[in-house]
């Protein structure tokens, strides 16, 4: 099993982008997803494995996210202690961006490995992503 903490504000997985140069269709990623993703990786990089997992995997995460600096005391309090985290980003982008983090880090060999994706997102005093990936047991199921 391999649990870390990265002390950095969770960030989605952003939509490519589309344009047209002399009448050819182009697909990108936008300077800030490249910038979101060269940060992921070098946070991420001192908790790879030495060799990629086999088998099935399991990603848990948690996605913690600090109130808005705009929240009321009121807000911000209520928020703290438990308020669900309903605003953007949208959860199954969070673990895009994470899982594809991992899988360029070589964490497991394929992500079609990932069988089992836990994950959460809720507030906090400080951003971070609490992350434990593991192994699958025999015979484990839902």
């Amino acid at each position: 099993m391999i649990s870390f903490v990265l002390n950095t504000i969770p960030t989605a997985q952003a939509r490519a982008r589309h344009s047209v140069v002399n009448g050819h269709s182009m697909t990108f990623k936008s300077d800030a997803q490249r910038a979101n993703e060269a940060t992921l990786d070098a946070l991420l990089a001192p908790h790879a494995p030495a060799a990629p997992l086999n088998g099935g995997i399991v990603l848990e995460f948690v996605a913690v996210f600090p109130p808005p600096k705009s929240a009321s005391k009121k807000v911000r309090t209520a928020m703290l202690r438990g308020e669900p985290h309903t605003k953007k980003p949208d959860l199954d982008n969070l673990a895009k961006q994470i899982k594809d983090a991992m899988t360029r880090l070589q964490f497991w060999h394929d992500d079609r490995q990932v069988m089992r994706i836990v994950c959460e997102k809720r507030y906090g005093e400080v951003g971070r992503w609490e992350v434990c990936v593991r192994g699958t047991r025999e015979g484990e199921t839902i």
